[in-house]
């Protein structure tokens, strides 16, 4: 993992001085990639200078040298995490040298809730370099260019009422659609898919509606691959509500979609979610049958994320078979192409795969399948470290992955907390399938029921 890390913290230096070749200090590249990867201002700033947490932690002892209480990356990463529940609040002291190693001022190194929005003087955004490959700054724009359309203020609620499509669909009337799409999933990352299921139907249906009113060919297969889009999304949706025959009809569709469109790439991916439903009803012969067609088929020109996300869940239903061997090579085939994934070329419905937060997250689940738990506990840890804070049920799904790994190493009580704090998101996003994989997880604390943690998790996890 450390290697991994290593890679990730000298490509993230590469684009930094490529940026500041182009003038960018190194605040304006650290509120860059707050918007445009998610991270929080302590890992952003860390990352615009190119350094590991290892990194830190040496510049400080060497900075400020304290032999009785040397500081450890580990350190760095609790003030990462925080404010999540695994974090620890960083002092003053700490903050302002922190910001002496990155350059900047401790206040840039807090992050928080932006309610600037509310000052009625703030009618015109004057920051430096928007970045318009974020979606919290494109998608707005692009949904409102939409007829009809009604968009929810942030934090008020998430319905969006879309008037019927043209009659002639244009080019910009599919950007837009797919503009729609991009918004629902990043709500889906945030809240839940019960806040978008209903939406994503109703615009799935809509395009399909319109996939005979197209002005060009070429148009129209771009319509036919953005309704793929949304409906392997729907199948998401479905999955987290344990739906799974709704979920693969949903699939179904995005693989005929897909190879109408002649989107392999796409085709591939749907194909592999299906393999994820039999993933979650724990039959990985089927999963394994159903990856091995969609790397075949991923083979040939298909983007490294998608090649490089199929290796990785046939390590998990390599898992569930209980074969490690092949499996851990399937994980390290992923690792592998993982290190070809180019953010400007790989497709946006598997966006999320591009960041190594999510690399690290999904390396770690796999790890636990295969039972390699000292090792997945610190794909997950480096995984937290990274996760956006509002990326919520994304965060439950890795707080349970470690839970998992800590049972496996037979510390139940770490097992209980983390546990807890998983259940706290998985009921705010409302994810029926986070929430059945805690019950599951009660089943192997049951050797400790009578300890007074996992009595207390029993009761959290069931009776509320």
């Amino acid at each position: 993992m450390e290697a991994k890390v290593a890679r990730s913290a000298q490509s993230y230096e590469r684009e930094a001085d490529d940026l500041r070749a182009s003038g960018w200090t190194y605040r304006q590249i650290a509120v860059h990639w707050q918007q445009r990867y998610g991270f929080n201002p302590r890992v952003a700033f860390r990352l615009a200078h190119g350094l590991t947490q290892a990194d830190v932690a040496q510049r400080w002892n060497e900075q400020w040298p304290d032999t009785d209480t040397p500081k450890t990356a580990k350190q760095v990463s609790y003030w990462e995490i925080w404010p999540g529940p695994a974090g620890r609040a960083p002092s003053l002291d700490t903050l302002n040298k922190l910001a002496f190693l990155y350059r900047c001022s401790a206040g840039d190194l807090l992050g928080g809730e932006d309610h600037s929005h509310l000052d009625t003087a703030a009618t015109h955004s004057t920051e430096p370099h928007t970045d318009r490959s974020s979606l919290t700054n494109v998608t707005p724009l692009a949904v409102a260019a939409i007829p009809g359309s009604v968009l929810p203020q942030r934090g008020v609620g998430t319905s969006m009422i879309i008037g019927a499509i043209p009659h002639r669909v244009t080019e910009q009337i599919v950007e837009n659609l797919e503009a729609l799409t991009d918004t629902y999933r990043l709500i889906d990352y945030r809240e839940g898919a019960g806040r978008v299921t209903t939406d994503v139907a109703a615009h799935l249906r809509r395009m399909l509606e319109a996939s005979n009113r197209t002005t060009t060919s070429t148009t129209h297969r771009r319509l036919l691959h953005a309704a793929g889009d949304a409906a392997q999304l729907a199948g998401w949706l479905a999955i987290d509500a344990q739906r799974y025959q709704q979920a693969e009809g949903y699939c179904r569709l995005a693989v005929s979609l897909a190879e109408r469109a002649n989107n392999r790439g796409l085709h591939a991916y749907s194909l592999g979610v299906i393999g994820h439903i039999h993933l979650h009803a724990g039959d990985g012969k089927a999963a394994l049958g159903v990856l091995n067609t969609a790397q075949e088929l991923a083979a040939r020109g298909s983007p490294a994320a998608v090649r490089s996300w199929l290796h990785e869940a046939a390590g998990e239903a390599y898992g569930v078979l209980r074969q490690p061997r092949p499996g851990l090579a399937a994980l390290a085939q992923s690792e592998r192409v993982f290190d070809a994934v180019n953010t400007n070329t790989s497709p946006v419905w598997l966006g999320f795969y591009n960041a190594d937060c999510h690399a690290a997250r999904l390396k770690g689940r796999c790890l636990t399948r295969l039972r390699q738990p000292q090792v997945a506990s610190r794909a997950l840890y480096e995984a937290l470290t990274l996760l956006p804070p509002n990326f919520v049920r994304e965060r439950s799904g890795t707080l349970i992955d470690l839970a998992v790994a800590y049972v496996q190493m037979g510390q139940f009580e770490q097992a209980c907390d983390v546990a807890s704090q998983a259940d706290i998101l998985a009921r705010r996003t409302g994810s029926e399938r986070n929430r059945k994989r805690l019950r599951k997880l009660l089943l192997e604390l049951m050797p400790w029921t009578d300890v007074d943690c996992v009595q207390s998790l029993y009761r959290q996890v069931l009776l509320n």
